[in-house]
């Protein structure tokens, strides 16, 4: 066995996962970083401490979806080409493991240091005056570095587990959301996703009488460190012990026993490839976890929510919308291109059927899916509202935004298509639409819904303020607009580009 330097599995994996590439998303991703944690009114006297209590929320959701995208598109390498069998004749198991576990702690050791930058810099240019907490800096870079591993770790051994990444990804963006959803009911981390949120450097207390938050540094918990430690420590062993196993099985876990069967079938072509992939699950399972969230909320606020059907709805859908429907649908824009760019079967396929045709049948099918899980939270709301015994009708704006998030998610599968068709990487276009969703929701801070397909998405839920002003013709037209606009460039794509295969 050729025997090489650490230091070169690592340089082989940052080439093999084009740096570039994923060095854009961390850019990207610590800009939307420091755009929401310091947007909006600070408090006099306790500006860093409303700050290092935003950090938590919001890189539990940043570090989880990056740290998981990376790790896929780390293991995806090896799936796509096979080469779980033929690397550990060439290379150390174990270098090849240290050197992924490597590439994941680069991505979010520079995560780290670039938000210590723009936090030094906020202090000199914004906060001259006040007095930088360096010591829970500190242990905030620590705590994210932990967590940003224990995810990596965790990621790595589901996009193991399942090889088309579908389901690997879907549990990671259930994971986010039932880990932030528990960070609130209980500080104690249950999930490994709620590791950040336990190691909060900040207390927030509301007064109900006088309706103000009150913020205060926290003591180190002790506790809450070992935890996180232990979820290190488990997901490090475990995927040691799955990398280290002689037997190639290992590395896959299943094996394929479905029996042959006829090729001739009245289902579309893309309906066929979804056929016995689970890609129900996560559009039926995670806009429940959503509305189960809302509907717990819903109830246990009361002294600020009022029990009507409005505040009900922005509960249910507030994290559906503003964070994971999107990055849904990208997973499943993803993996309707994922067989085309596997091996030569662009050719194949380019010969046989028109390009039209292929993008058409594509996006088409990435709506419709789509649509349902639109539509599910949409009867999930309804049957909840009867349930709790909300009084009055449901609001007739409820429906038009309805309407109009289904214009918004034709438009979003559209652009998702787009950039799988041109990104060969799987997890990279779900890593973008996450990203991107931020991004919406920052716009919609600034009025500028129209901006992008995702803003309007947020915009058109009102998962913030249903009764909020709803510019359905605006809204039409720009969905229309990005529609257009993103078939022209996929069908000028498949037209002049030279389509790669055989990576």
């Amino acid at each position: 066995m050729k025997q090489i330097g650490l230091h070169q599995y690592l340089l082989i994996e940052f080439k093999k996962n084009k740096f570039i590439i994923s060095a854009l998303l961390l850019f990207i991703g610590i800009i939307l970083n420091c755009l929401y944690v310091l947007q909006g009114r600070l408090p006099q006297g306790q500006e860093w401490q409303m700050i290092f209590a935003s950090i938590p929320f919001i890189n539990t959701l940043l570090i989880s979806i990056m740290m998981s995208v990376l790790a896929s598109k780390c293991i995806d390498v090896e799936n796509k080409g096979n080469m779980w069998n033929t690397l550990p004749t060439l290379y150390s198991r174990t270098k090849l493991y240290i050197s992924k576990l490597m590439f994941g702690f680069v991505h979010i050791l520079l995560f780290c240091i670039l938000q210590t930058i723009l936090l030094l810099c906020f202090d000199v240019k914004i906060l001259p005056e006040s007095k930088f907490p360096l010591f829970y800096l500190i242990f905030t870079i620590l705590s994210e570095i932990i967590f940003g591993m224990i995810i990596f770790q965790l990621q790595c051994l589901l996009s193991l587990r399942f090889q088309s990444q579908f389901a690997a990804l879907s549990i990671a963006f259930g994971g986010t959301l039932a880990g932030v959803f528990l960070a609130f009911v209980s500080k104690f981390s249950l999930t490994p996703w709620s590791v950040l949120f336990s190691l909060s450097t900040v207390s927030m207390d509301f007064d109900s009488a006088t309706r103000q938050m009150s913020l205060s540094w926290n003591k180190i918990n002790i506790l809450a460190v070992l935890v996180g430690l232990m979820y290190f420590f488990a997901t490090f062993i475990a995927g040691f012990k799955v990398f280290n196993t002689p037997e190639a099985k290992n590395f896959t876990f299943i094996h394929s026993t479905t029996k042959s069967r006829n090729i001739h079938t009245i289902l579309p072509a893309e309906l066929i490839k979804l056929k016995y992939n689970p890609v129900w699950i996560p559009f039926i399972l995670i806009p429940i976890i959503s509305a189960s969230i809302g509907i717990i909320n819903f109830l246990g606020n009361q002294y600020v929510l009022s029990f009507n059907w409005d505040d009900l709805w922005t509960q249910e859908s507030l994290f559906l919308g503003i964070f994971f429907l999107s990055p849904l649908i990208a997973v499943l824009a993803s993996l309707l291109f994922r067989m085309e760019h596997h091996g030569n079967n662009w050719n194949i396929v380019l010969t046989v059927n028109s390009r039209f045709k292929i993008l058409k049948d594509k996006w088409l099918t990435t709506s419709a899916l789509s649509i349902i899980c639109i539509l599910w939270i949409a009867i999930i709301y309804i049957i909840s509202g009867k349930l709790l015994g909300i009084p009055g009708n449901i609001p007739p704006i409820f429906f038009l935004r309805i309407f109009t998030s289904l214009i918004c998610i034709i438009a979003i599968a559209g652009f998702q298509c787009m950039l799988s068709l041109i990104i060969r990487s799987f997890a990279i276009p779900v890593g973008l639409a996450f990203l991107c969703n931020i991004f919406g929701l920052l716009l919609n801070l600034k009025g500028l819904f129209y901006a992008t397909p995702f803003s309007m998405l947020i915009y058109s839920m009102g998962s913030t303020n249903i009764t909020g002003k709803l510019n359905i013709p605006l809204t039409i037209v720009s969905c229309l607009f990005y529609v257009c606009i993103t078939f022209c460039i996929g069908m000028l794509y498949l037209h002049k580009a030279d389509i790669k295969t055989g990576r």
